[in-house]
């Protein structure tokens, strides 16, 4: 058999009703188990109340015909008979307590009761034989008017002759039935409060279900809002509980899927922004190699640009990798290292010969220092920022490289001379680098090459800058804590915003 698809499992009742449900079938086998609890100690109080007034009554009894002395004449009683009578006449029995006696073949009861027990008893031979010829002094029985619990005592006489016209038999029985009805009754009337008090706790956990469900039907009612193309719905956090927190990270996850959303079509429009237009140029330059005609000098130098355009297409492949690799926890792996060695590698391997034509390097400040970092991440950033110097200046010109210690920082930077940026320009550089300056010459080249610097820095804790003023040039670079603060394994809250902060914002 196959089973049940994933939209027909589970429970199709609502989770208000269910938590309602749950609380007030609790409730109900807690006030159930209460008056039953109740029921059945009230009911053992009756049965341990006849007890002790029977065990009393025989007691007290035995007493007297131990004694057998008429307290009207101080002497002896006459016979079993008169004893008898005269304990009766001094007794008064309980509600529901019968006592009678038996003696020269006679029973005698107490007249003049309240509800007449022992006269009932009087009237049931059956019960009545049983309990005298009994082996056992006391007992349970059950009677046409419920439960009777019953004790004797037997009585000699004094001169110690012998027979049952020498002897009296005294019987105490209690009814339990009219004690036991009030009890039901009084179970009866529990029960009622507890079903009333059980309807108020439904309706209560009702409109209390209803306030701790609307935050999770608000996230509902959200997430039905969001489409592919909005994702800016979120959900109101209101309080400090458990339900506000859960709004919170609803709307975290929400964040996250936002910013990797717009991360990934910043991604695709930076792949498009620079791969197009070098796609179409290689395109002209393989149609032109195709026409009839075409000098040798002219077809070399559009072989040279073809060639220019496919390292510049690697390039930015090579750039969009290094991007998409940045939100991985492993993407840097830092170590201690020499700054200085560092800085010196770099300088080096921009001076090698073939590396860039016509432009001298040179090291204008170098840290020696020790930071923990990944000297190859550390590297490609700053040949990005090599690279936009290249791009931005003249041949002949000097670029200069260096290294810094401020604090408990380390800043990596490239330098050059030429007009200064524009502040909002300069500013919004690292903020927006995709096209930002799409028609100013001197923006063309630095938007991936920034994002990639970007990147670097922000997986190591730290942030990319730019300086620039009249008679200074202008320096890129980027710093980083020297102790590797925020290197540490970057978790599923933080790709999204790194991503975000790498690709910059939709324009």
């Amino acid at each position: 058999m196959l089973p049940d698809p994933p939209n027909h499992q589970g429970s199709s009742v609502s989770a208000r009703l269910r938590i309602v449900g749950w609380i007030v079938l609790t409730t109900a086998v807690a006030l159930l188990a209460v008056t039953a609890t109740m029921r059945s100690i009230m009911l053992a109080q009756i049965a341990d109340s006849a007890n002790i007034g029977i065990a009393q009554e025989i007691e007290e009894f035995r007493t007297f015909a131990a004694e057998a002395v008429d307290p009207t004449t101080a002497k002896p009683f006459s016979s079993m008979h008169s004893l008898m009578e005269r304990y009766l006449a001094r007794q008064q029995p309980m509600a529901g307590e019968a006592i009678l006696a038996k003696a020269g073949g006679k029973v005698l009861t107490i007249q003049n009761t309240a509800d007449q027990m022992g006269q009932v008893l009087a009237e049931d031979p059956v019960l009545l034989g049983r309990i005298l010829a009994n082996e056992k002094t006391s007992g349970v029985a059950q009677s046409s008017h419920g439960t009777v619990r019953w004790a004797k005592a037997v009585a000699q006489n004094a001169n110690g002759q012998r027979g049952p016209e020498h002897q009296a038999q005294l019987v105490v029985a209690h009814y339990t039935a009219g004690a036991q009805e009030k009890v039901d009754q009084q179970a009866v009337l529990l029960f009622g409060i507890a079903a009333g008090g059980l309807a108020l706790t439904a309706g209560i956990a009702w409109l209390v279900s209803r306030q701790i469900m609307r935050p999770i039907h608000t996230m509902g009612v959200t997430a039905a809002q969001i489409s592919a193309n909005d994702l800016s719905a979120r959900v109101p956090v209101l309080g400090r509980d458990d339900l506000a927190r859960l709004a919170q990270t609803f709307n975290a996850m929400l964040d996250r899927v936002e910013a990797a959303h717009l991360a990934q079509r910043h991604f695709i429009a930076e792949a498009r922004e620079h791969l197009n237009e070098p796609q179409r140029e290689l395109a002209l330059a393989l149609s032109e190699l195709n026409r009839q005609g075409l000098s040798a000098q002219r077809r070399q130098l559009v072989i040279a640009k073809a060639q220019e355009l496919i390292e510049k297409m690697g390039q930015t492949l090579l750039d969009l990798e290094i991007l998409a690799q940045s939100s991985n926890p492993d993407f840097v792996q830092p170590s201690y290292v020499a700054v200085g060695e560092v800085t010196a590698d770099v300088a080096a391997a921009a001076a090698r010969p073939g590396a860039y034509l016509d432009r001298r390097f040179r090291i204008q400040e170098s840290a020696r220092a020790q930071a923990w970092l990944d000297p190859i991440r550390v590297s490609e950033a700053m040949h990005q920022l090599i690279h936009n110097a290249v791009t931005h200046t003249q041949a002949a010109e000097c670029i200069r490289i260096g290294s810094t210690i401020d604090g408990d920082h380390v800043s990596f930077w490239v330098a050059n001379d030429g007009p200064a940026l524009d502040p909002d320009q300069a500013r919004a550089m690292f903020e927006t680098y995709r096209s930002a300056f799409a028609h100013d010459e001197r923006a063309s080249g630095m938007g991936l090459g920034l994002a990639v610097v970007k990147a670097v820095a922000q997986a190591h804790g730290g942030t990319a800058w730019v300086e620039s003023g009249d008679g200074v040039g202008t320096r890129f670079g980027f710093s980083l804590p020297i102790q590797g603060q925020g290197t540490a394994a970057r978790g599923e809250a933080q790709f999204a915003q790194h991503m975000t902060g790498t690709l910059g914002s939709e324009s």
